[in-house]
């Protein structure tokens, strides 16, 4: 499938959940969510409800401010879903523009995209429509369950549980409104062992 730019009113068909520390910075996501035209946007953290799966794609919103241990649980759950729609969700970490290397930090954790604000909202919209309608590649290590990032590894930084240096398998997904997430090829990797 080619890359093609995406179209953000694909959102509309889609259904956002919020996850923030405390009220103002759930307010702040949700109307962040309306505006750029999520079909439904809710800080309910409850995603194994039935109003979910009137939408076959579902985001996570997160803001800056929960702690590293709640982003990495939050990020466990999302993945160990028992629903492929759930488990494959993108996790969209929104945060204060700050250094490049805090950004790489939270992309290599498993986030499917780190958005600095303020930003336009038409540049956000585009960029969460990004991951539908478009190939995308995950890796599944026994500890790592996310998207590819060995591109984008920090010097110093590889982690072969995450970055596919191992036994690994890779997964080709697909997100659509109409189907959900599927997941079009699965790759097993197998490393070769010294003898």
């Amino acid at each position: 499938m080619q890359a093609h730019e995406a179209d953000p009113g694909v959102l509309a068909h889609c259904a956002a959940i919020v996850v923030a520390h405390d009220e103002p910075d759930t307010a702040a996501l949700i109307s962040l969510g309306e505006k750029v035209g999520f079909g439904v946007v809710s800080g309910s953290a409850d995603f194994a409800g039935n109003d979910w799966h009137i939408h076959r794609i579902l985001f996570f919103l997160v803001h800056y401010g929960i702690g590293m241990d709640a982003k990495r649980q939050l990020l466990d759950r999302v993945r160990h879903a028992g629903s492929v729609n759930i488990c494959f969700a993108p996790v969209v970490l929104f945060l204060q523009d700050g250094p490049g290397d805090e950004m790489l930090e939270y992309i290599e954790m498993g986030f499917d995209d780190v958005i600095c604000l303020p930003e336009n909202s038409h540049i956000v919209s585009t960029r969460l429509a990004s991951q539908i309608g478009q190939e995308q590649t995950y890796i599944e290590t026994r500890r790592y369950l996310g998207p590819d990032r060995r591109r984008m590894e920090l010097p110093g930084h590889s982690h072969p549980e995450r970055t596919g240096d191992q036994d690994h398998t890779n997964l080709t997904l697909l997100r659509t409104p109409e189907m959900g997430v599927q997941i079009l090829r699965r790759q097993l990797i197998v490393k070769a062992r010294p003898v």
